[in-house]
């Protein structure tokens, strides 16, 4: 597998920053400016909307106004979309156990695991027991037959733990299953196309040259939390089963961007991201996404407390992060997710902000990039 390179035209010393601010956001630009200085050339992009209008979008460093960059688990937010959307349209029962659409995993006593619980991390199966490689989370067979078999690691609806890649293939086997369509199909179809979103899981190979190479800095690691590093150094430990220490660069494939993967390859602009949240929110060129009750529900803490997986205290809802220590977001009302890379996108629905930012940068702990805290809070500010 072949290591992507930096974009054709691409300045690695460039440091300027290009694209558009409302005037009253303009204090947003200024700290963006100083995230780009601060990177030394590395990518970023960020793009604000406010109700249905795009209020910033701007990129720099070594970014172009079409770059796209891999957005990791970012891209479970867009899994999130398509559950919840789904919900909305009837054509999924949170309450229903899985093996009434999957009859297969109600093997190794998963016969009353819900629906519900794949998009909470509650399931138990964050990790199949032969710690499959990457690239096998993908559309494929393996990794579904291989979890329909396998015995919970915990007792399922008991207690939560990050399913980092394995929500793909589960809740993807329950979509296909109830609507004959892949997650990646019916975001392609239903979400992509009617918001104009350049955002795909699953990359068409003619535009590969314009994604950019995430590029690790001086002091990154490959831990999310000290606390899950240590518990994986059991090599028997859940925690070690789940794969939860990943090395970026290894995903920066044609072979891994080319697969389905929702739970980790969407590969996006910071404008489409935001825009796919605002569209969760309000009509956005007259496409809505989730209406007000699908949202609300969505946003109601299912899962909190200690993470068995990442080792932290946090809250998930249906299948958004919701806001918890690391990832405040802009507030109690906000919803969304990072992802290792750096990305981040979420929604709040009291401001009605909408944000997307993307980075080839990987911060020093895997997750959403440090600098979206001061970026999040000019924003706030901007209101």
């Amino acid at each position: 597998m072949n290591r992507l390179s930096p974009q054709p035209g691409t300045n690695a010393r460039d440091t300027s920053v290009y694209g558009y601010t409302r005037r009253d956001f303009e204090p947003v630009k200024t700290v963006f400016r100083s995230v780009v200085r601060a990177r030394r050339g590395a990518g970023a992009a960020l793009s604000i909307y406010v109700g249905d209008e795009c209020v910033v979008d701007l990129w720099g460093g070594s970014y172009r106004s079409d770059s796209l960059q891999l957005l990791f688990s970012a891209t479970k937010g867009a899994l999130a979309v398509c559950a919840n959307m789904l919900v909305q349209r009837g054509q999924l029962d949170l309450d229903a156990p899985v093996a009434s659409v999957w009859p297969e995993f109600a093997a190794g006593g998963k016969d009353r695991v819900l629906i519900r619980w794949l998009l909470t991390h509650q399931a138990g199966v964050p990790a199949v027991s032969s710690q499959l490689p990457v690239i096998e989370y993908a559309a494929g067979r393996r990794a579904t037959e291989e979890l329909a078999a396998q015995t919970p690691f915990w007792e399922p609806g008991k207690a939560h733990g990050y399913h980092g890649l394995t929500i793909g293939p589960l809740v993807d086997e329950v979509v296909r299953r109830s609507t004959g369509r892949s997650i990646a199909q019916f975001f392609a179809s239903e979400v992509a196309a009617p918001l104009g979103l350049e955002f795909w899981i699953g990359l068409p190979e003619d535009l590969e040259a314009r994604v950019i190479p995430v590029q690790m800095g001086d002091r990154s690691g490959t831990e999310v939390l000290a606390a899950a590093a240590t518990a994986r150094q059991d090599p028997s430990s859940v925690v070690s089963k789940a794969n939860i220490v990943i090395n970026p660069t290894d995903f920066d494939t044609r072979e891994v961007h080319a697969v389905e993967l929702p739970a980790a390859n969407g590969i996006s602009t910071a404008r489409a991201l935001a825009r796919m949240y605002a569209a969760c929110m309000n009509d956005v060129d007259g496409v809505r996404l989730l209406d007000d009750a699908t949202l609300s529900a969505a946003c109601e803490v299912q899962a909190a407390g200690l993470d068995l997986i990442t080792v932290e205290e946090n809250r998930f809802g249906l299948g958004f992060y919701l806001p918890f220590a690391r990832i405040p977001f802009a507030g109690p009302t906000s919803f969304g997710h990072d992802g290792a890379g750096g990305a981040l996108g979420f929604g709040d629905r009291e401001s009605g902000l909408a944000f997307g930012y993307i980075t080839s940068l990987v911060p020093p702990l895997l997750g959403s990039d440090p600098a979206t805290d001061e970026l999040i809070s000019a924003a706030c500010d901007c209101l």
